[in-house]
């Protein structure tokens, strides 16, 4: 386990601010919960942009469709890429033949897709739209 000194942090420092400024750096925190305490304040004192993460409720479930059809594709890729694999190394017609099938499969898979992608982007155009 590493010591804060073996990270370049030999010192301890102590210190009070008034419950007002407290409340303003418990506030960045909750917005950006990769900071810790610690790291804001090093981060403060040695005038280092505070970064915080912005959530929209809205593009928030946005982002995780996007993320899911992404998973999506990548397995869909990942598949097809053994399926042509195993189509050049094979002589047998049949096989050939089923091995095509299979990518048919995987081609309506991609519609499906591809028709998620059209959903979200008729929300964000909607939302971009409205405002």
């Amino acid at each position: 386990m590493k010591t804060y000194a073996s990270k370049g942090f030999p010192k301890r420092v102590e210190g009070r601010i008034t419950e007002k400024r407290y409340q303003e750096l418990m506030e960045i925190l909750e917005r950006d919960p990769s900071l810790t305490l610690s790291e804001l304040i090093r981060r403060i004192l040695q005038n280092q942009p505070v970064r915080h993460q912005v959530k929209s409720g809205e593009f928030s479930a946005v982002m995780e469709q996007l993320f899911e059809i992404q998973t999506h594709l990548k397995k869909i890729g990942n598949n097809v890429n053994q399926l042509v694999k195993a189509f050049h190394g094979n002589t047998s017609s049949i096989q050939k033949f089923l091995l095509g099938k299979k990518l048919g499969e995987y081609q309506e898979q991609l519609n499906v897709e591809y028709g998620r992608i059209e959903l979200v982007l008729e929300q964000l155009q909607i939302k971009w739209l409205s405002e």
